[in-house]
């Protein structure tokens, strides 16, 4: 007998013992009523955004709460202004011109949650670029330098400010990870109190694993990008955005 042997056989023989109080002999499975949730959140859509946004204001992130899709869309075209203005102001000595300065990184525009956008920028002097097949080096230095990246979410979590991604070919996750600046749009139907609401209601619906099978990556996004050092030393922006903004929108009353 080898040793990796003898140890799974003494293994096997305490957990054979009958006086052992775990594992149970018998298991339930567990129901909506028993499943365990790690946080929480509670309230209607309203108090569910602002719950989001105080949760993401500690995570070193911003946020708006606006009504009407309208408002929504314009606080986008402000946000992105300020950003614009902000990148402006922060430049020192040679002003490097890389044609990059006014794009936006971006999901398909009709997957976005509002529509409209494309055309709305392009009269602010913003395009959208949609990334598709990174593989060459060329399609690559096209997006190098743009420096936002605009997105919806798949959904979002009210009690850690979390943000559900998934990536696909009109949803390329470099939108979230590669620009300096990450702006997402969530609509009042994305938001869930918890993680775990949201995957009872896939899991009621029989629809998780054609979700999880149709997407090549799914990401949970909670703030900016962090790291710290050995000394605890918080730097935002090491392996991805270093500001994160969300607009939230949708009517109290209709939810």
């Amino acid at each position: 007998m080898t040793a990796r042997d003898d140890i799974l056989h003494q293994l096997r023989t305490t957990l054979a013992r009958p006086d052992l109080r775990f594992p149970p002999v018998q298991t339930e499975a567990l129901t909506p009523a028993t499943r365990m949730t790690v946080t929480s959140a509670a309230g209607d859509k309203l108090a569910l955004a602002h719950r989001f946004g105080a949760e993401l204001v500690k995570l070193h992130g911003s946020y708006q709460i606006v009504e009407s899709v309208a408002e929504a869309r314009m606080a986008l075209i402000n946000q992105l202004l300020v950003w614009k203005s902000a990148e402006a102001q922060s430049r020192k000595g040679y002003r490097l011109e890389t044609s990059q300065e006014n794009s936006v990184l971006s999901w398909q525009p009709d997957l976005l949650p509002i529509q409209g956008i494309d055309d709305a920028l392009k009269d602010m002097g913003f395009q959208l670029v949609v990334p598709t097949s990174l593989r060459s080096a060329e399609s690559r230095e096209a997006i190098r330098f743009i420096r936002c990246g605009l997105t919806g979410v798949e959904a979002a979590f009210a009690s850690t400010a979390s943000m559900l991604m998934p990536s696909g070919p009109h949803t390329s996750r470099v939108t979230s990870i590669l620009p300096f600046r990450h702006l997402a749009l969530i609509s009042f139907e994305r938001l869930y109190p918890t993680l775990e609401s949201w995957l009872r209601e896939q899991r009621e619906a029989n629809t998780l694993t054609d979700f999880l099978r149709e997407h090549a990556n799914v990401a949970m996004i909670s703030g900016p990008s962090k790291s710290t050092d050995i000394e605890m030393n918080l730097t935002l922006g090491i392996h991805g955005p270093k500001f994160v903004h969300a607009i939230l929108f949708g009517k109290p009353e209709e939810t």
